[in-house]
């Protein structure tokens, strides 16, 4: 995700270029497991304190259901538009000092969009930002019906059959043996009254 962008600096403002993206996010974040590549379309617009990114792109991430735990294939799509700005002054070479920066000063200290020294403009710390953010806060299984999650459900029936597991029904016979408080005994004679249901 690198391009370099030394003739589109020496371009009038205004000036654009059109990149397809089908790029391996292999290696950007050890965190993230990525099924598929990252693809989109991104405009580099000449501005007069730099360059103007903006695009749409997208990739698929594996991550856990967040009710069952199982893996699951997530889409992940977001909007890209961040303004870079050079270090060195693209005819010369010479570094730029901050009073000669046009744009807003704050963007000078955020080295995720600087172009370097050979006019190379890095996208990858910006798109590794933007695909965090993306990500669905719960991410869940294909769901069905009224908020259940297939795979939940089919873990709970499994846990059900259980009953019969010599390790759960000890735990339910010392459930058993405790000494309950008479003040749960009618709330334990409506639990008892469905399970025998």
């Amino acid at each position: 995700m690198q391009f370099n962008v030394a003739q589109l600096l020496k371009e009038p403002i205004g000036a654009t270029r059109l990149y397809e993206l089908n790029e391996s996010l292999t290696g950007l974040d050890a965190e993230l497991k990525f099924l598929g590549p990252l693809v989109g379309q991104v405009q580099f617009l000449r501005t007069n304190s730099g360059i103007l990114v903006a695009g749409q792109l997208s990739t698929v991430i594996q991550t856990g259901c967040n009710r069952c735990a199982e893996p699951i294939a997530v889409p992940v799509r977001f909007a890209l538009e961040e303004n870079f700005h050079p270090l060195t002054e693209v005819f010369s070479g010479r570094y730029l000092r901050r009073d000669e920066y046009e744009g807003d000063e704050a963007d000078l200290d955020d080295v995720a969009l600087s172009i370097d020294e050979q006019h190379i403009l890095n996208l990858a710390e910006v798109v590794r930002q933007a695909i965090w953010l993306a990500l669905p806060m719960y991410p869940g299984c294909s769901w069905e019906g009224a908020g259940e999650c297939p795979n939940l459900v089919r873990h709970l029936q499994e846990l059900d059959r259980m009953e019969n597991v010599e390790f759960y029904s000890e735990a339910l016979r010392r459930e058993q043996k405790v000494e309950k408080d008479p003040r749960w005994s009618a709330l334990l004679r409506l639990r008892d009254d469905e399970q025998n249901a």
